[in-house]
């Protein structure tokens, strides 16, 4: 089954219909790629693949990637990288986490995407946010107080170069005289990610997932849940074909203890950098970069506490769990490791 655990696709023509009811939904497990150079060093593409392979072999729903920009040590581009994936996997579906589009140009942007869905068969799904680093705004020509007009305008235009029209549009940020895409993919499944009221609302209306904040605890996240369905109700959308996305941090070892000593100081060092970035969760719940006052909005464990808490977000209505396992400076090896014990263990009890 895809990526979207209540809502798979087969194709008629060139029009992408639904197969699956909510009601028949499993939660759907996908990986979130590391794209962080090491410290001092490189992320070699050769073991990037080679996790890839392993995820379409184990069984994984999909894999996702990110963007960053201005990062000093170094960061994979996602659209190039999510092109090579396109060429290396057959079933794997193909999700960003989120693309921040008030940095790009929506008619490249949909042109990039819409053609790395052809060459995979329609397997894209599209996540975008707004952004939060004001280096990457600013690098971009983007004023911070620009970010959701763009956002929305952006969106919006994607959606409708996708479904093939003719687009001539004088916006607030940008202009189109007669543009279109060819050839045009029908319709992309569009995520918004956000953790504000506010932010889930814009999720519903104009998106067809929500991506729900990966700091989020089971408490908070249940409310948000809510949140998300009582504005897919308000605006008359249908449950079944609109979907909740969490990221997770996670490491899963033979014990608890062996989890948490392989994986404490590399999943640290990345909430140093997102403190060095003033990231919102960190500045929100006035968390310091410790292990302790972090692990709740981990899965950092054996494979029996990744099925109860793969379980308990299913619980709550979460379609699809994307899990990130690798963090900046760990060794490949313990990653796959990780991604096979997964595979073998967790993947056949939740799915």
């Amino acid at each position: 089954m895809g990526i979207i655990a209540s809502l798979s696709y087969v194709w008629y023509g060139d029009e992408r219909q639904s197969v699956v009811s909510r009601g028949e939904r499993r939660v759907n497990v996908g990986v979130f790629l590391n794209q962080y150079h090491e410290p001092g060093g490189e992320c070699p593409p050769a073991e990037t693949f080679e996790q890839v392979s392993l995820l379409e072999s184990a069984g994984f729903d999909s894999v996702t990637v990110g963007e960053r920009h201005l990062h000093e040590e170094g960061f994979i581009e996602p659209i190039t990288l999510l092109a090579a994936i396109a060429g290396r996997t057959e079933t794997l579906e193909l999700g960003t986490a989120a693309l921040v589009p008030a940095l790009h140009d929506p008619l490249r942007l949909a042109e990039q995407l819409a053609e790395i869905d052809r060459l995979s068969d329609g397997r894209v799904r599209f996540g975008g946010a707004l952004g939060y680093r004001p280096a990457e705004l600013a690098a971009f020509g983007v004023e911070a107080d620009e970010r959701v007009g763009r956002f929305i305008e952006a969106i919006g235009l994607l959606d409708t170069f996708w479904e093939g029209d003719h687009v001539t549009h004088d916006g607030d940020h940008f202009t189109y005289d007669d543009a279109f895409v060819r050839p045009a993919p029908g319709s992309i499944p569009i995520w918004i990610g956000g953790h504000a009221d506010i932010a889930i609302k814009r999720a519903a209306y104009r998106g067809s997932g929500w991506i729900a904040s990966a700091s989020s605890p089971i408490e908070e996240l249940e409310a948000q849940i809510s949140v998300y369905e009582d504005a897919l109700d308000e605006f008359d959308k249908d449950r079944s074909s609109n979907d909740v996305i969490l990221m997770r941090d996670c490491f899963v070892g033979e014990t608890s203890d062996q989890a948490r000593e392989t994986i404490e100081p590399h999943l640290t060092r990345l909430y140093e950098w997102y403190a060095r970035w003033n990231q919102t969760y960190m500045d929100e719940n006035d968390v310091a970069v410790d292990y302790d006052d972090l692990k709740a909005k981990f899965i950092v464990g054996t494979p029996t506490d990744c099925i109860e808490s793969l379980e308990a977000y299913d619980a709550l209505g979460v379609d699809h769990v994307i899990l990130r396992v690798q963090f900046p400076g760990q060794p490949h090896e313990p990653t796959m490791d990780c991604l096979q014990r997964i595979g073998s263990e967790v993947l056949p009890a939740v799915q």
